[in-house]
């Protein structure tokens, strides 16, 4: 159900908890954030320097309508910073000669028959969780995992079939599905899923005793969690939407599994820029470590945050180069959350930020971090004397650009949308109803009506409907972007509909 909330409702405060470490400039900065932007729910912060935690705050509230403030304990979920986990564990296990990095493709699956098109026959683990493979999967393993939760481990494993190309073999190509595809790999190799795995070979040994590759198990202990939201809303007025689909523990998968708090990450954190010692024991060989961290060819930078200094992919970790020092990052973002975990061994320093949101918490959780490694700089101040008021410049573009780029024409759009209505050829009622996917790729969706109101449901996601602007068409929104679903009708019946490319016939 959405759940809006408006902006004179609540102004945020950077509200801080001051009995954990803080550094004066950083909470400046934050506070300063806050004074332009109102409309970020939480920012939670964690920094290593010299190997050790210098600052620990949390700022905002993780849930809105109840102001409870966040804390550095608050969960997040954190996406795709999961990888990094997951091909640490992959590394630890063949460490310990229950997995083969050799070993190629065909061989963990000699009885799929693998087509053609892809090189089944050099394709190796690294390549999976380096993004090298050139493959993906044509019976969407990845939307089934990641979205619907409709899916049976029998059912992942008989699609392997439909393994195909998506690029040459050895060019970096960014995909979830290589992950995915390791988990099946631990299913049959170790008779274990990949969360059994994180939990035996990272979370457990590091006491990373607050992360959660489980829902259940997250609601369970009694954490608390950060509400997701939209805070930009849906209609350009509104703020802070709860977004209608949230993660379960059927989607939480090997590519983005995890929900964490700064307080654990920072352990995380800690591990990484001491050599895999933890309180001065030696936790993991620092050459797994660094197995992770190896270039793996050049990919090209992105435009934006610290993806413009990349310089290659290793396994779960970028790799960039931040005023001549190596860097290795990675961002996670999913509907109501985004975070960016960093590290930079050289100097023992690290830095993770955590948003419950992911229209502008993307861009702001990289410019947090950029901004904190350039404080850690002692050099800045005579390299760039005017540093300070350059953030605070991009800080002034970020609300511009969020209102001019997104609230002005969220608005506009949505009221375009407003002034739609139903132009159906037969009533509601005939419109109701199972609608299988004929190719079986995609899960069944159902269409419902309640108190005359029309619904979308496919697997775990629920949709927001609205009239579109054909005869017997319906904007169907799950992922914070309308599409079309167009209904094929046969004089006063419905036979079935095509929506995103597929066709879905009625049962």
């Amino acid at each position: 159900m959405e759940k809006c909330l408006a902006l004179f409702f609540l102004i945020i405060g950077p509200i801080i908890h001051a009995q954990k470490p803080s550094v004066p400039a950083i909470d400046e900065f934050v506070n300063s954030i806050y004074d332009s932007i109102s409309y970020i729910p939480s920012i939670s912060i964690g920094v290593v320097q010299n190997g050790k935690i210098v600052h620990q705050q949390a700022y905002g509230y993780r849930d809105i309508s109840n102001k409870s403030l966040a804390e550095t304990s608050t969960q997040y979920y954190i996406a795709s910073t999961t990888k990094s986990f997951t091909a640490l564990a992959a590394t630890i296990l063949e460490e310990k000669g229950m997995l083969d990095f050799q070993k190629p493709l065909a061989a963990y699956f000699p009885k799929i028959n693998f087509p053609d098109s892809i090189q089944a026959d050099k394709i190796t683990i690294p390549d999976l969780l380096g993004h090298t493979s050139g493959i993906d999967n044509c019976a969407d393993m990845t939307f089934k995992l990641a979205y619907s939760g409709s899916y049976t481990y029998d059912e992942l494993f008989a699609i392997l079939t439909e393994t195909c190309s998506r690029g040459d073999y050895g060019a970096y190509r960014y995909s979830n599905f290589g992950y995915n595809l390791l988990n099946l790999i631990f299913i049959k190799e170790l008779g274990k899923t990949w969360k059994q795995v994180v939990q035996e070979e990272i979370l457990n040994p590091f006491g990373m005793d607050k992360t959660f590759s489980s829902y259940t198990e997250l609601l369970e202990s009694r954490e608390h969690i950060a509400t997701p939201y939209r805070a930009l809303g849906i209609n350009g007025k509104d703020f802070f939407q709860i977004p209608d689909n949230i993660k379960r523990d059927d989607t939480m998968h090997a590519a983005g599994g995890l929900y964490s708090s700064v307080d654990d990450i920072l352990k995380w954190l800690l591990l990484q820029v001491n050599n895999g010692e933890i309180n001065g024991k030696i936790a993991i060989p620092s050459k797994l470590l660094s197995k992770t961290r190896e270039l793996r060819g050049e990919i090209e930078p992105d435009r934006f945050g610290l993806g413009k200094y990349n310089m290659s992919y290793g396994l779960g970790w970028n790799i960039a180069k931040f005023k001549d020092k190596m860097l290795y990052h990675h961002g996670g973002a999913f509907t109501g959350y985004s975070t960016l975990i960093s590290f930079m061994p050289e100097n023992k320093a690290g830095v993770v930020v955590m948003v419950n949101d992911n229209q502008i918490g993307n861009g702001l959780s990289s410019l947090i971090t950029q901004f904190i490694y350039d404080l850690m700089d002692q050099n800045i101040e005579q390299d760039n004397p005017d540093w300070k008021n350059a953030y605070a410049v991009s800080v002034s573009n970020i609300k511009v650009e969020s209102k001019e780029y997104g609230l002005d024409r969220m608005y506009q759009d949505y009221s375009n949308r407003m002034k739609r209505t139903w132009d159906f050829s037969v009533p509601h009622k005939v419109i109701t109803g199972a609608y299988i996917c004929q190719d079986g790729n995609r899960p069944m969706i159902r269409i419902f009506e309640i108190e005359g109101k029309l619904g979308v449901i496919q697997g775990n996601m629920n949709a927001s409907v609205e009239p579109y602007i054909y005869p017997n068409t319906i904007r169907v929104d799950m992922f914070g972007i309308g599409d079309m679903l167009k209904l094929e009708v046969d004089g006063n019946r419905v036979i079935g509909f095509t929506y995103k490319d597929n066709y879905f016939a009625k049962l």
